[in-house]
């Protein structure tokens, strides 16, 4: 039996939300959500009287008293927290964390990730609102960036403006070839080197589509392998390699995320960016100790090829570099068990959204506890401390 008692305080939750109300969705939004407020008025006027009502209960303004009810099972903008800073404070420490990524509702990460002018206003508008709101207390409450990676330079100028402002965490999405190619093309080298400078972290996250369901569709773009020498095909592949394939696509038959890493993995960018912080969040833990072996096993399929792009195994890339949030219901201890990545998981609790549950610490005692109490700590407080470091 664990004693999370110990851990009070210390604890690290990787994923928590802003969620506004439809009265308060401008101020995070900007025009995205001016539209959605009005939106959800003419949605409401068609419901039955009783289903309104508990809408606008849930969509309304936040509790301020502070119980297991409001904290753990009231879901959306009626969660304590939920938009204000200063209830969010109160809510992490009866909930016992330390610090926490705040990241946007899905609304207005979608629209920010979209390849047109809305989008990048969306983003501009996101990334100044959540800095400002972050100044409560920066350390505990680490402000998300969105990053618009349709092209490159605009990304690079957001990031060094979020810099410049104090922020210290962008998420990127998973299904958009940056700047029209792969993520491991030189001319993201001066993204990844400045978030690597500045000690700070970049992240993909569920809903990494620039529309939703886009998430699905990254194969659409055939330029994933663009610009990396030895992902190319080449002609006498078939012969000493047995086969018309590349690295690349040899993980291509995993979905978004992991495809994105892959290419970040065996392209190379954590071995010329050794401390680059790096996120996958909430979008389950299942897939990273498979990935990690395949790419092992796809790099010494490609050993010749590979031959001068990495010093170390993918899977060591994928320790050293990668944190994950698995959801309540996974077996992290069973991973562990047939995987190793043991640094790999981190806890989180996705409020006030209900996909994180109504009892996620309890759910992970459940599921890590075999493991004994240094591996819930690891679990809880430690690993995460690589991707959300404690501000100096």
């Amino acid at each position: 039996m664990l004693n999370l008692k110990e851990f009070h305080g210390r604890i690290i939750d990787l994923d928590t939300h802003i969620q506004p109300s439809p009265g308060n969705y401008e101020l995070a939004g900007g025009e995205v959500g001016r539209n959605f407020a009005k939106r959800f008025d003419e949605v409401i006027k068609t419901l039955p009287k009783d289903e309104a009502e508990q809408i606008i209960a849930r969509s309304g303004k936040e509790f301020s008293e502070l119980t297991d009810e409001t904290v753990w099972r009231t879901k959306g903008s009626a969660a304590p927290g939920a938009f204000n800073a200063d209830n969010r404070i109160k809510t992490l420490d009866y909930m016992g964390v330390s610090r926490s990524f705040m990241f946007s509702d899905p609304g207005i990460q979608t629209a920010a990730f979209a390849d047109n002018a809305l989008g990048i206003a969306t983003m501009r508008h996101w990334n100044d609102f959540i800095l400002n709101l972050g100044k409560r207390d920066p350390n505990r409450l680490r402000a998300v960036a969105i990053i618009n990676t349709h092209n490159v330079d605009t990304a690079a100028q957001e990031i060094e403006r979020v810099l410049k402002a104090g922020g210290r965490a962008f998420v990127i999405a998973s299904s958009v070839a940056p700047g029209n190619a792969s993520p491991a093309h030189p001319a993201m080298d001066k993204i990844w080197g400045m978030v690597q400078e500045a000690n700070a972290t970049i992240m993909l996250h569920l809903g990494g589509g620039r529309a939703v369901g886009d998430e699905f569709d990254f194969l659409k773009n055939p330029n994933w392998d663009k610009g990396i020498p030895h992902f190319s095909q080449q002609t006498e592949a078939v012969i000493s390699e047995g086969d018309a394939m590349n690295p690349f696509t040899a993980c291509a038959m995993f979905y978004a995320p992991q495809n994105f890493i892959s290419t970040l993995v065996l392209g190379g960018v954590f071995e010329r960016f050794p401390n680059l912080r790096f996120g996958a969040i909430e979008l389950g833990a299942m897939w990273l100790g498979p990935m990690a072996a395949h790419l092992d096993n796809v790099m010494k399929i490609f050993r010749r090829r590979m031959s001068g792009v990495l010093s170390l195994k993918p899977s060591e890339y994928v320790s050293r570099n990668i944190r994950v949030t698995p959801y309540w219901f996974e077996n992290v201890a069973d991973y562990i068990d047939h995987h190793g990545l043991a640094d790999c998981y981190c806890y989180s609790s996705d409020f006030p959204h209900p996909e994180g549950g109504t009892r996620p610490m309890q759910d992970f005692e459940e599921r890590i506890g075999r493991l004994g109490q240094k591996s819930a700590e690891a679990f809880y407080v430690t690993n995460a401390e690589w991707v959300l470091p404690e501000l100096k």
